[in-house]
């Protein structure tokens, strides 16, 4: 199911972050924001159309951002965002 390939997927980067010596406490507190955005857009019964977009913005924008500072994440953000594309988020 693609909402369980959401949920590794943040789960993954969140472990790969683990491994980072010292992350940016406002962009670990951004990707915060974000992973309680997407598990609440999935239990939305049907989330409006520019609540799926502005997430979707803020998504790419902090997955761009983590991958100038941690480029190993970038991977896990991709792989969230084709994830949720697949969902038609």
């Amino acid at each position: 199911m693609p909402e369980t390939k959401v949920k590794t997927a943040l789960s993954e980067l969140h472990a790969a972050l683990e491994d980072v010596d010292s992350v940016d406490p406002a962009m670990l507190e951004l990707l915060q924001k974000v992973d309680g955005d997407i598990h609440a857009l999935l239990e939305a019964q049907s989330p409006a159309e520019e609540e799926t977009s502005a997430l979707m913005l803020r998504i790419e924008e902090l997955g761009a951002d983590f991958a100038a500072r941690y480029p190993h994440t970038e991977r896990f953000f991709q792989e969230l965002v084709s994830t949720l594309g697949r969902l038609g988020i």
